[in-house]
């Protein structure tokens, strides 16, 4: 287990710096200059020479380069060209505010599959099952920059119940985290209903049932318990996904998170900041896909002895 603890680490450690390098190339790559829009159409030839100076972009990109994935094994992630501050203290600002998003969408998610999800498995071929599995379809199929203006309309601008944007009021995250949580609920309940279809024509569920033992047992028990393994591999990778997901929907709903800043960095080509906000979201993910490899033998101890 301890060698595959290490081996798990190397990875994490070796996809990290293959998605910093491909980050930091391509981001220098796109058009425009950092330099320019900070100072503006009509800057002078001598003031920009002397910005870029300042900022080190006059170095060769493989300078930059050493310097930027030496800072990083070193927790330094350079200095925003805008803000002027570590990038570290930005991304510190800003990712708890994703992080609770995506929680709180997570959340939602597993409290509309998971019911829905074992309604329809326990009535499958009845209108139970085709109502669940039409509001999954649709729900996949919403997408967010969608989804997430309809509530604004309905719930802010119409009913007034819930604020429009920003993070300052205490309901102002229900709507960014229904609009995340949606697909990820139609997702899960789509599994959990296979997931439990498979298991519910097992021997050992029909002998439950034979002993007489009680429906809550038998489905809440043994079969669900069973189940879970595909649902959680999919709870971890979609964990690691909304974290990448939440851009769009931080823009539209003005959350002040880690999405919104990535997208302002890419608008001033504030190259620092990108680097670092996708490194930080890259970084999650896969650590989330290895602590999800972890639980699997908590819900399975053969894959306990396995490793």
């Amino acid at each position: 287990m301890i060698s595959y603890f290490f081996r798990l680490l190397g990875s994490v450690i070796f996809i990290s710096w293959v998605v910093g390098t491909l980050v930091f190339f391509l981001i220098h790559l796109v058009p425009g200059d950092p330099v320019a829009v900070m100072l503006g159409d009509w800057a002078s030839p001598a003031d920009e020479t002397a910005l870029r100076e300042q900022l080190g972009l006059h170095l060769p990109i493989s300078t930059q380069y050493w310097n930027y994935i030496t800072g990083v094994f070193q927790l330094d992630l350079g200095e925003s060209l805008f803000f002027h501050q570590p990038v570290s203290e930005l991304i510190a600002e800003r990712f708890p505010m994703t992080l609770q998003l995506a929680l709180m969408a997570l959340i939602i998610a597993a409290l509309v599959s998971f019911p829905l999800g074992l309604w329809a498995a326990l009535r499958a071929g009845k209108w139970p099952d085709h109502l669940s599995m039409t509001v999954s379809l649709i729900g996949v199929s919403i997408p967010n920059f969608w989804l997430g203006p309809m509530l604004i309309l309905l719930f802010s601008l119409g009913l007034a119940w819930l604020p429009v944007s920003g993070a300052e009021q205490p309901f102002s995250w229900v709507l960014p985290a229904v609009t995340l949580g949606t697909a990820l609920a139609a997702i899960l309940a789509r599994m959990l209903r296979a997931s439990l279809l498979e298991v519910l024509h097992e021997d050992y569920i029909r002998t439950a049932q034979a002993k007489g033992l009680p429906a809550r047992l038998v489905y809440g028990k043994h079969a669900l318990l069973n189940a879970l393994l595909p649902v959680v591999t999919i709870l971890g990778l979609q964990l690691g996904t909304l974290l990448g997901g939440a851009v769009i929907t931080e823009v539209v709903f003005d959350w002040p998170g880690l999405g919104q800043l990535l997208v302002e960095s890419i608008q001033r080509r504030d190259y620092p900041v990108v680097q670092g906000c996708i490194l930080v979201i890259s970084v999650a993910y896969i650590t989330i896909n290895a602590l999800t490899e972890l639980a699997y033998g908590w819900l399975d101890p053969r894959i306990r002895v396995a490793k």
